[in-house]
C-alpha cells in the first residue's frame, strides 16, 4: 500500500487506458466470471494472507484464491492498517461470496499500532470500509476464536512449508514474534512494505511500515526467511488482466499509480531475480524508508518485470 485517489465511477470510465467496459447507461460490464475454485498443482505453496484490506489487498487476494500454484489456508486482518476486524470480516466474506468459493478462516488483530506510528488518512479508510468497488451481498462470517498471531502459530505448527503473505502493517507477525516461537516455524514471509529509493509523499515513503513501524522493525530481526518488495521496486499502470469480473468493479473505483500488493502476490508465484540480500534498518526520519546496513538475509526486490507479472495476472484471472 502506497497511495491511492478514489474516483467515481463515471470518472473512471473516462481514464486513458481504462480496460474496464461500460453499457449504454455507464454501468460496468464484463463477459464471464470468475466462478469457484481452481485446479491446484501438487506443490502448490500454503499460505495465510495478513492484510489491512484495502482495494489493492483484496485484488491480491483474490488473485491468491484463484492462482493453481497458491493454496489460501486462512486470511488474517492487520487492524493497525486501514480495515479492523469490524467491517474487515464482512469484506472478506463478500469476497468468497463475489468469488463464488468457500471461505477459509478469518482472524482478527489488534488494532493500536506501536510507538511512532504515523495516522493513516480517515478518507483511505473511510473508502475501504466501504469495499473499495467490491460487489457487496451482505455475506458475513464468524472469525475464529483464535487472535490473528494465536491461528498463524497454530497453522504454522500443523502445515509444513507455511508462507505469511504479508499486505498489510506487520503488527500481527510482530505480536506472534514476541510472545511465541512458531514465527520461526513459517518457511518464510513475503511482504509489501517500505521504500528504499522512493519519493516522500506527504512525508512519508510507504504506508505499510509506517502505519506500525515498530512491529516492522521486529520482523526485520526474528531470522525468518523474508522476501520484501517495497514499493518502489513495483511498475508504474494498471494491468490489463483488471478487466475480469469482481475485480474490475474494484478497478473501476481505484486510481493507483501502481498495484502494489497485486504486484507483491505475483512475485510470489513468479519469483524476481533482481533481489539485494541484507541487513536493513528503517530511517525514523523518512517514515516507512528502508535502509541497507551490512550483508545479511533478507531478500530485498529491487524489480519487477510488467510483462512477467501480467502473465501471472492473465493465469488468475481468466474468466471461467
Amino acid at each position: 500500500m502506497r497511495r491511492w485517489c478514489v474516483l467515481g465511477v463515471v470518472a473512471v470510465a473516462t481514464l486513458a487506458g481504462c480496460a474496464v467496459p461500460y453499457d449504454d447507461d455507464g454501468e460496468m460490464t464484463s463477459t464471464g466470471q470468475l466462478d469457484g475454485a481452481v485446479s491446484l498443482s501438487a506443490d502448490a505453496t500454503p499460505v495465510v494472507v495478513d492484510t489491512d484490506l484495502g482495494g489493492d489487498d483484496l485484488v491480491a487476494l483474490a488473485f491468491l484464491l484463484r492462482h493453481p500454484s497458491v493454496r489460501v489456508e486462512a486470511v488474517t486482518i492487520a487492524g493497525t492498517g486501514l480495515v479492523g476486524c469490524d467491517p474487515g470480516v464482512d469484506l472478506v466474506a463478500d469476497l468468497f461470496t463475489a468469488l463464488h468459493l468457500d471461505p477459509v478462516p478469518v482472524a482478527c488483530g489488534r488494532e493500536e499500532a506501536g510507538p511512532g506510528a504515523a495516522q493513516l488518512p480517515q478518507d483511505w479508510r473511510d473508502v475501504a470500509a466501504t469495499g473499495s468497488g467490491l460487489p457487496r451481498s451482505d455475506t458475513t462470517l464468524t472469525p475464529v476464536r483464535e487472535s490473528a498471531p494465536e491461528l498463524i502459530g497454530s497453522l504454522a505448527k500443523e502445515i509444513d512449508g507455511l508462507v505469511v503473505v504479508a499486505l498489510g502493517p506487520m503488527t500481527n507477525l510482530a505480536d506472534l514474534a514476541s510472545a511465541r516461537d512458531e514465527l520461526s516455524r513459517l518457511a518464510g514471509i513475503h511482504a509489501m512494505g517500505g521504500s528504499v529509493g522512493g519519493p516522500l509523499l506527504d512525508g512519508v515513503a510507504e504506508w505499510n511500515v509506517a502505519a506500525d513501524p515498530e512491529a516492522f522493525a521486529t520482523v526485520l530481526v526474528t531470522g525468518v526467511p523474508l522476501t520484501v518488495v517495497p514499493e518502489d521496486a513495483i511498475p508504474e499502470g494498471s494491468p490489463a488482466a483488471l478487466s475480469a469480473p469482481v475485480v474490475g468493479n474494484i478497478a473501476s473505483t481505484m486510481d493507483y499509480p501502481k498495484w502494489w500488493d497485486l504486484a507483491t502476490v505475483a512475485a510470489l508465484v513468479a519469483p524476481p531475480t533482481n533481489v539485494d540480500k541484507g541487513a536493513w534498518r528503517l530511517d525514523p526520519a523518512e517514515p516507512g524508508r528502508l535502509v541497507r546496513t551490512e550483508d545479511g538475509p533478507i531478500r530485498m526486490v529491487r524489480s519487477l518485470d510488467a510483462a512477467t507479472l501480467e502473465s501471472e495476472y492473465e493465469l488468475a484471472f481468466s474468466a471461467d
